[in-house]
């Protein structure tokens, strides 16, 4: 029985994972946080279905640039935590975000990323195996095959030479000029 345990979990690893469009990895995995949501719990991209389009466009290999004008408190910091959360997962590559400040960036990571970490059980099992790494850190966590960096749009040290190939921007109206 021990041998089988062991070769399934074994055989978990080296299944590819599920071909899903963004907004699918959230409605599948994606939990909201009593902090961050009016409606903590399962993620359903049917309650603003006006943001599938954005979040599967960062997915399609036909598409290398997303813009998105919209309006204040439309869900677009949920749209980067989803977009976050599928690269880290099911495309892992290095990725980031960057905030109008760092001190933004810090409040993103705290705030916004470990509670969804934290409830979502696949990103937990992700970067929480990491976790214990020293060069972990707010604005920098490691994941097999990718990285997240975390910075501030008014420190061009956190920005520079920095090899990413996803780049999320939040909150531009409030960037330095």
């Amino acid at each position: 029985m021990l041998a089988t345990q062991w070769q399934s979990q074994i055989i978990k690893h080296f299944n590819p994972p599920p071909n899903l469009t963004i907004s699918q990895w959230a409605d599948t995995y994606r939990q909201l946080s009593a902090e961050g949501s009016a409606e903590p719990g399962r993620w359903r991209t049917s309650r603003a279905e006006y943001q599938r389009g954005i979040m599967d466009a960062a997915n399609d290999p036909r598409i290398d640039t997303v813009v998105v004008m919209k309006s204040a408190q439309v869900g677009a910091t949920e749209i980067i935590n989803n977009i976050v959360g599928y690269f880290s997962k099911n495309d892992p590559a290095p990725i980031l975000v960057i905030q109008p400040t760092l001190e933004m960036a810090q409040t993103w990571s705290k705030d916004r990323f470990a509670p969804m970490v934290r409830d979502t059980e696949e990103l937990a099992e992700l970067f929480n195996t990491q976790s214990r790494q020293r060069n972990n850190t707010i604005l920098h966590k490691i994941y097999p095959g990718g990285h997240l960096t975390i910075a501030g749009a008014n420190s061009p040290a956190s920005l520079a030479s920095r090899p990413v190939r996803i780049v999320l921007f939040d909150e531009v109206d409030r960037y330095p000029p």
